[in-house]
């Protein structure tokens, strides 16, 4: 019987030590995967311009060719100032009893956009609706661009009325520079760090306080 448990206990310390070493490795490929992979370190604002409602064409800076960018376009501008009916990159409402928190919304027609790149119509994604909040936020739309060795152009479209006369207000246009480091995370923070070592420790604790409280068990019997 004492060889049999000893047979057993044996056993048992060698899954243990095989779990432990097997849970410690995966830990560490995922500690290595997040240290030296590729990762978007910061961004770097390089335009902050206004598209005027009135119609009138900007250009950018020239983006460098393979270079990715995230263009940010929010606030909105009045096509019917007379009436107090606005839109924004992508939508346009017909309720004029808030030009910034709307009571609807509705794409602009024909699956256009008002905020233009390049004389072409962007997909701004989902409807942003203003938020009442100070300072005001909402009516952003964020696209990921990728350089081609040239500049952007911005214009508005009114598809509504066509009517440049009576609209007002303006679009704000971001662009930001993404910056990748490959190796290392270059603005990481300590408790980044120590909050991945935690979880590592967490999950072999997981693994390891069973298969313990199994061997003391057997061991006694």
């Amino acid at each position: 019987m004492r060889k049999h448990q000893f047979n057993i206990w044996g056993k048992a310390m060698r899954v243990y030590q095989k779990t432990i070493m097997f849970s410690s490795m995966l830990f560490l490929v995922g500690l290595l995967i997040v240290a030296v992979s590729p990762v978007m370190a910061y961004e770097v604002l390089i335009w902050d311009e206004y598209v005027l409602g009135t119609g009138e064409e900007i250009t950018s800076p020239v983006l460098e060719s393979g270079e990715l960018y995230r263009i940010v376009a929010d606030e909105n501008w009045w096509y019917n100032f007379t009436f107090n009916l606005a839109a924004d990159a992508q939508y346009y409402t017909t309720d004029p009893t808030d030009s910034w928190e709307w009571g609807n919304s509705f794409p602009a027609p024909g699956g256009a956009s008002f905020l233009q790149i390049n004389g072409q119509n962007v997909a701004w994604g989902p409807f942003s609706n203003g938020q009442a909040t100070i300072p005001p936020t909402g009516h952003t739309y964020t696209i990921y661009y990728t350089g081609g060795g040239a500049a952007l152009t911005f214009r508005i479209v009114d598809w509504i009325d066509g009517d440049y006369v009576d609209n007002d207000c303006k679009i704000r246009v971001r662009i930001y520079k993404s910056v990748t480091v490959g190796g290392y995370v270059v603005d990481s923070s300590p408790f980044e760090t120590a909050g991945l070592w935690i979880i590592g420790a967490m999950m072999v604790a997981l693994v390891t306080v069973p298969i313990v409280k199994y061997l003391r068990k057997t061991r006694r019997g």
